[in-house]
């Protein structure tokens, strides 16, 4: 992906863990590489098509001296989420926070500290079978519309489906959601589990009825195979009522594992 770079950029604020950092500016020297598809402004010549290097370097300068942090590393990731989160074109930003004067004896050119951060692109699958079952999915969605680590929310069309695993009585509402997040993969599940209990999900017995179910169906193209977290979800492969609405959002998806791509699954699954 094509890049817009602000290079060495100095900004004199107060971060540091000593008490004399918080009260007397030093230098920080920012190096911003944001990874943007800058083809459309090319072609267009247009400013409004980009991110501005001129924008990026005020919102650093503001974000630096409107906070006090006690160490680089925070103040790197802050900052770096904080130019996701505003300029919408840039999906991963590498930066570099060098601080030249840090308060240590011996003589170097600088202190810095690295990072890479960027937006995930993640697929949910969401069912309910107790209560209102649009309304619970329907608040999975704002839910996650309204968490500023998410944006892009994108749903399905609803179906409704047997209950599966032999547990559950009731029948569900289900869907798909295509989402891009800032949260890492364990941050995404903590998450998703924070709205299902904010949804009256309680954990009785594996597979019952239940008011809330998200579960990862995909997390970029990663394989994680945690004892909390399994991804890609190991059983969606059987799961006609999640491979439809996810159809519809991302058929030509491959799984990562086993190559083959959302809508060949769902052919497979159903005998075409």
């Amino acid at each position: 992906m094509d890049k817009v770079i602000l290079k060495d950029f100095e900004v004199l604020a107060c971060h540091g863990v000593n008490p004399e950092e918080k009260n007397e500016k030093q230098r920080f020297v920012f190096t911003a590489k944001l990874s943007i598809d800058i083809s459309e402004a090319a072609e267009q010549d247009d400013v409004n098509k980009t991110v501005s290097y001129a924008d990026v370097k005020k919102e650093i300068n503001a974000f630096c001296e409107g906070n006090c942090f006690d160490l680089i590393e925070t103040l790197a990731a802050r900052l770096a989420e904080s130019i996701l989160k505003k300029f919408s074109p840039v999906r991963e930003i590498e930066l570099t926070v060098k601080k030249p004067d840090a308060p240590m004896s011996g003589k170097f050119e600088y202190a810095a500290v690295e990072i890479c951060r960027g937006w995930h692109r993640v697929y949910l699958a969401l069912g309910s079978s107790e209560g209102d079952r649009d309304a619970y999915l329907d608040f999975a969605v704002d839910s996650l519309k309204s968490d500023s680590n998410f944006k892009n929310v994108k749903e399905s069309k609803r179906i409704v489906s047997a209950p599966y695993g032999g547990v559950a009585k009731g029948e569900f509402v289900n869907s798909a959601v295509e989402c891009d997040t800032l949260y890492d993969a364990k941050k995404l599940l903590n998450a998703v589990l924070d709205i299902e209990r904010r949804g009256g999900r309680e954990r009785k017995e594996r597979w019952g009825d239940r008011t809330l179910d998200i579960d990862i169906l995909f997390y970029d193209d990663e394989i994680i195979g945690d004892a909390d977290l399994c991804v890609p979800h190991p059983d969606m492969a059987n799961r006609e009522f999640v491979l439809i609405p996810l159809s519809q959002l991302c058929p030509n998806k491959v799984h990562p594992i086993t190559k083959k791509r959302v809508y060949e699954m769902l052919a497979q699954l159903i005998g075409q």
